[in-house]
């Protein structure tokens, strides 16, 4: 908990707490606790989990207007929860994994979708890491990829590369599915047809590495099939 505090208070301090790419129209999201606890905790330990479960989302890449998460605190079961001590850890731990959870059912029940891709990106520069991450999220190509179990790891790298300008040649890393594909930028071989069995399942994850080592980021993203296009292209607000 005290690395995510200090963490969220950094990333606060920089840019603002409000969130990053959340692309699900507009979401309202109130959680409840009877436990005690100063609204300056539940602030910290809602900043810090929701930057690691809406902050960590995409559907389409487009933001929301009115995005809220809220969560109230009523105090009615006499359990306090004080500033830096066990009970703060297990209760965002607790706080955590809902919020993930609800997440994540967010981009399962993205417009058309079928499948969830999981992008992990590592590597020695955060910035390029994140920027990488939510280009290989947002990817058209990478998206209707995921739709249609297709192992096209050009579409991943084209990605990565349009998101860090002026980096080629880039020895990237890529993985699927635990398969590598890509190492240093060159070609792996791989069996086709094993590969397309892995890719049927309903999550698929994409991992990632830029040169350095010590950073590490992940974003979750829905896929892109005729779905989302009828549906978007049939109403009207």
């Amino acid at each position: 908990i005290e690395t995510l505090r200090q963490d969220y208070i950094r990333t606060a301090q920089a840019k603002g707490a409000g969130m990053i790419q959340p692309s699900f129209a507009t979401m309202l999201c109130f959680v409840e606790t009877d436990a005690r606890l100063s609204a300056q905790t539940a602030d910290l330990l809602l900043g810090v989990c929701v930057k690691r479960s809406f902050d960590r989302i995409s559907v389409d890449g487009q933001l929301s207007t009115n995005d809220t998460a809220i969560l109230i605190a009523s105090g009615e079961s006499g359990v306090a929860v004080e500033p830096e001590s066990e009970s703060e850890r297990r209760f965002g731990e607790a706080l955590d994994m809902l919020l993930r959870r609800l997440a994540l059912q967010i981009v399962r029940d993205g417009e058309g979708a079928v499948r969830v891709g999981r992008v992990v990106v590592r590597g020695g520069h955060l910035p390029n890491v994140e920027r990488a991450a939510r280009a290989v999220a947002n990817s058209p190509l990478v998206k209707t990829a995921l739709h249609g179990g297709d192992a096209n790891w050009g579409r991943v790298a084209q990605a990565v590369g349009m998101a860090i300008p002026d980096s080629a040649p880039l020895p990237l890393d890529i993985a699927i599915e635990g398969q590598q594909v890509c190492v240093a930028g060159q070609a792996i071989g791989y069996d086709d047809a094993a590969m397309g069995k892995r890719l049927q399942g309903s999550e698929i994850e994409y991992v990632i590495g830029l040169p350095g080592d010590g950073c590490e980021t992940e974003v979750f993203f829905s896929d892109l099939g005729h779905e989302y296009i009828r549906i978007n292209a049939e109403y009207t607000t």
